[in-house]
């Protein structure tokens, strides 16, 4: 019986929820017999269904998608056909890709001007990030991504950073 499972280089975040950040993730397909005539991996996302043949590389059956996939629920399974003709099929995979989270709330801790105005006469700015309790990274950068800083979480979806050196003067802006 064939198997299908989702690389664990591929299984981003907790191992073996099938959660993944990668738009191409990398697919095992084991179980196959040696007198396998037709491989063909099944997918199926947001009710329409897509079906690719594989071919058999170094001793190894592999699938990753041949474009990016949106963020969304997948299901894949595995059809395989033998010379006798006979078929058989994979108990269905579901995925999840995930390649975004959604940001609650972004505040300057150290904000001098008016309320909630986003001007600091502070010379190392503090922000804390609100972001849902599942993330497990949250990263700063005010010069265009050039630069990224990890934030310290400080409580379930908090995460606070302040600058260790001094700013410049001027507009910045803050990418999570």
């Amino acid at each position: 019986v064939p198997t299908i499972t989702l690389d664990t280089a591929n299984d981003s975040g907790v191992a073996g929820d099938n959660i993944t950040n990668e738009k191409t993730p990398g697919f095992t397909i084991n179980g196959i017999d040696a007198d396998a005539i037709r491989v063909a991996v099944q997918v199926t996302h947001n009710g329409t269904n897509q079906e690719v043949e594989l071919t058999q590389i170094g001793g190894q059956w592999h699938f990753t998608p041949a474009s990016n996939w949106v963020d969304g629920n997948y299901t894949l399974t595995v059809k395989v056909e033998d010379r006798a003709g006979n078929v058989s099929q994979s108990a269905p995979l579901a995925v999840t890709i995930d390649t975004q989270t959604e940001i609650n709330n972004i505040v300057l801790v150290n904000d001098t001007g008016m309320p909630d105005d986003n001007l600091t006469n502070a010379l190392r700015p503090e922000f804390r990030v609100t972001v849902p309790e599942d993330v497990n990274a949250v990263r700063l950068s005010i010069d265009g991504g050039k630069t990224w800083v990890d934030a310290k979480k400080t409580s379930a979806g908090v995460w606070d950073y302040s600058w260790t050196t001094d700013v410049t003067e001027g507009v910045h802006t803050l990418t999570v």
